[in-house]
């Protein structure tokens, strides 16, 4: 029988006091501060050790989750760099002539969505993909509004909740959960198939609807604008280098099919994948420096590189001090906050409950997709993946339920929601590159979105 203490408590307050700070829609680091400060006074009865344990904690979240920081960067930086060189308008020429109709357009375009934001993570993949087949599809007769559900359900909803690539999202899971990246994603597969399968169709459905009220009407769209003096850079580094430009779009394909190649073959999981894949990406952003900006490469790669990292550190910011708090619970960065004597917490209250309560698959499996779900509700998507994680483990490891199965379902939810597909505040982006109502875009995704999560909630309670 485990034994709680006031630390566990407080803990467990403190975790319905981030939950409900969650589903009020308000930011959470604050609380998580508190929590942090309080938890460790608690444990170390002593004040200066409290509050050298809030810092230490954040220090190791960050040094946790740095390279999922420095490669999401890295790959923002590049994909900056080729919008405005034009070599990623020459990579998605092709795919322009293949929007003939409506139909082609919306799965076209959701599906380069998917497969570049695996590649380049849905933000900078809507910004580069949105503008350059927008125009394609809108002419074809896609309404914008419609090309803005392919984006949020295909980038956010199947790209994000999964991050097979860069391994962002599985990655904190994993770390919170004492288990590999490559556990949660391999049970985050048959769900993606699941939602997909269900929700997509339904997404289409609408669609047609839309299509056929405007009876053939093509809606007018003005792209959306970038500013003077970026319009300038690009326009004058589109026309530079073309011979080179041909050349590099080769490479630059080559290299990433032999890192997809080596993942596979070397079993490259983590760490080791996004080493090779980050490591390509600064070798890209080196060729394109020097081949196309010549002698201003070297300013060119730093000011891209300070406008990725920047993008990194403002996503991440609040999750290293989220995640600081509930790293705390974990029984792994709990031993480096506080030393080798420390409890996992979260993995006692669960195992706690487990004994109070006969916990079976199906509650436990509603439980962590509603609270995965919950911690979504704040337009993230990642800040909630510590709680999900830490919390796969506190119900999985007592009742013995698969724990992975448990991370990659509440990963899903928690990205789903909070990456943006069903709440205005996260759809946000596809929005401003339509030219759209984040609010409508948001309440056409939500039965799709809701019918699709049931069907996930099911084939997860049958992996437990």
């Amino acid at each position: 029988m485990v034994e709680l203490t006031a630390a566990h408590w407080i803990y467990a307050l403190f975790i319905v006091i981030v939950m409900v700070t969650m589903a009020l829609r308000k930011d959470t680091p604050l609380v998580c501060i508190i929590g942090s400060f309080v938890l460790s006074w608690v444990i170390t009865g002593n004040l200066v050790k409290a509050v050298q344990a809030v810092f230490n904690s954040v220090t190791v979240a960050f040094s946790e989750l740095l390279g999922i920081v420095v490669i999401i960067s890295l790959i923002v930086a590049m994909a900056k760099m080729l919008e405005e060189c034009g070599l990623a308008e020459m990579m998605f020429r092709p795919v322009q002539k293949t929007l003939k109709s409506p139909a082609i357009a919306f799965w076209v375009m959701g599906f380069v969505i998917m497969l570049v934001a695996w590649v380049i993570w849905p933000s900078p993949a809507i910004a580069l993909v949105g503008a350059l087949l927008l125009p394609a599809a809108v002419k074809a007769g896609l309404p914008p509004i419609n090309a803005a559900m392919a984006i949020s359900m295909f980038g956010y909803g199947c790209a994000l909740t999964t991050d097979f690539i860069i391994q962002g999202a599985p990655g904190i899971t994993a770390k919170a959960a004492g288990i590999t990246p490559g556990d949660v994603m391999a049970k985050s597969l048959p769900m993606l198939i699941v939602w997909g399968l269900i929700a997509l169709p339904l997404s289409f459905r609408s669609v047609k609807k839309d299509l056929k009220a405007l009876g053939g009407k093509v809606v007018e769209w003005a792209p959306f604008e970038m500013t003077a003096e970026a319009a300038l850079e690009r326009e004058k580094w589109t026309k530079a280098a073309p011979g080179f430009k041909r050349i590099a779009l080769w490479v630059i394909a080559i290299l990433f099919a032999l890192d997809i190649v080596g993942m596979l073959v070397f079993k490259l999981r983590g760490g080791d994948a996004t080493a090779l894949l980050g490591g390509t990406v600064g070798l890209v952003m080196v060729i394109v420096g020097l081949g196309v900006y010549r002698k201003e490469g070297f300013e060119k790669l730093a000011d891209h590189s300070r406008a990725g990292f920047m993008f990194g550190v403002r996503i991440f910011a609040p999750v290293f001090l989220i995640a600081s708090f509930f790293f705390m619970g974990s029984p792994g960065t709990a031993k480096a906050i506080f030393g080798e004597g420390a409890r996992g917490l979260l993995f006692d209250l669960g195992q706690a409950l487990a004994n109070a309560v006969p916990l079976s698959r199906v509650p436990v499996a509603i439980v962590q997709a509603v609270v995965g779900g919950i911690t979504g509700l704040d337009g993230s998507g990642f800040s909630g993946l510590p709680l999900v994680g830490t919390l796969s483990q506190a119900l999985g490891g007592p009742t013995h339920l698969n724990i992975a199965t448990l991370g990659a379902l509440g990963q899903f939810f928690a990205v789903c929601v909070g990456g943006g597909t069903i709440i205005p505040w996260a759809v946000i982006p596809a929005a401003a590159i339509t030219g759209t109502d984040p609010v409508e875009i948001a309440r056409r995704n939500l039965v799709p979105t809701l019918l699709g999560f049931v069907g996930v909630v099911i084939v997860a309670i049958f992996m437990l």
